[in-house]
């Protein structure tokens, strides 16, 4: 019996050794476990911190995109304002530069004419004029004379409405009387027995018509009339006693500035008239006996104009 209980100590102390020796190893593992455990929790938290690490720096780069678009926005709205901004005000300058200009070339022009004036056909054998049938005895010359006259010239467009920009357009108003000598005035001749009546040959014109100019020399413009309506009134009356025939007349010339507004020019213009005054008188054989009236003319001087 002692012996059992020997042995049954032998036992228990062997199993204390065991335990003791085996306990450190235990508790070594434990904490090993423990430490793993902690470990694997700090690298999800970290994780975790990353993640919302990268979705604030996300967030704060969409934002700063955003915001420089913005701003990149605002800065092309900004620079196109001002592109509009200075393309008006350019527009104002040029518009101001050109009134100026304008207001300084002063292109508007009143001129007063003068010269030498002919028609192409000497008035002779009318029923007022230089009758032959009632006053054989003619005299006077009555085609070559001299002319007066004034007009405006006034300014349309600088360029011919963009055709040029050395080319002008004005538009020329303008009167003139012709006075071409004088002639033997038969029908009062012939009422007065014989006693010679003297007549002035005259004619006086309205005319209207474009004028383009030249402008690409300095202080020198010359000039053409393309066409222009022409009115004429003429005296003594025709043979069927009408004074008023229409016309078309075509000029050139040119003109120099002298002094500031002052211009001097000189031109030429030839007019071609209607059939409103040629009335003839024939006999029944178809013989002439008074003729009609030819009030085709041309003249040709100088001038003098004032710019305005």
């Amino acid at each position: 019996m002692n012996q059992i209980k020997k042995s049954g100590g032998i036992t228990t102390l062997l199993t204390a050794s065991i335990a003791a020796a085996l306990a450190p190893q235990v508790s070594m593992a434990a904490s090993h476990s423990h430490a793993s455990s902690a470990q694997s929790s700090l690298e999800r938290r970290l994780q975790v911190m990353e993640q919302e690490m990268q979705a604030l720096r996300a967030e704060l780069d969409a934002s700063r995109a955003k915001t420089e678009a913005e701003t990149a926005e605002a800065k092309s709205e900004a620079s196109r304002a001002a592109q509009q901004v200075q393309a008006q005000q350019a527009k104002v300058d040029q518009s101001t530069a050109e009134l100026a200009k304008h207001e300084e070339k002063k292109d508007d022009l009143a001129f007063f004419r003068g010269g030498w004036a002919a028609m192409s056909h000497a008035r002779t054998n009318e029923l007022l004029v230089n009758n032959n049938l009632l006053s054989p005895s003619s005299f006077g010359d009555n085609k070559a004379g001299w002319y007066v006259g004034a007009g405006l010239d006034h300014r349309l467009s600088d360029d011919t409405f963009g055709i040029s920009d050395d080319l002008a357009l004005d538009v020329e108003l303008m009167w003139e009387y012709k006075n071409y000598g004088s002639a033997n005035n038969a029908f009062v001749s012939s009422q007065l027995g014989g006693i010679r009546s003297q007549a002035q040959v005259t004619m006086l014109s309205l005319n209207t018509s474009p004028k383009l100019k030249y402008t690409g020399i300095k202080d020198f413009r010359p000039w053409v009339i393309p066409f222009g309506l022409s009115m004429n009134v003429i005296s003594p009356p025709s043979s069927g006693v009408t004074v008023l025939n229409p016309g078309l007349m075509l000029g050139t010339g040119l003109e120099y500035n002298i002094f500031k507004n002052l211009w001097v020019g000189a031109d030429f213009r030839y007019t071609f008239t209607g059939g409103d005054v040629g009335y003839s008188v024939k006999t029944a054989g178809g013989k002439t006996i008074l003729n009609s009236t030819d009030t085709d003319n041309y003249t040709a001087g100088a001038y003098v104009g004032i710019g305005f």
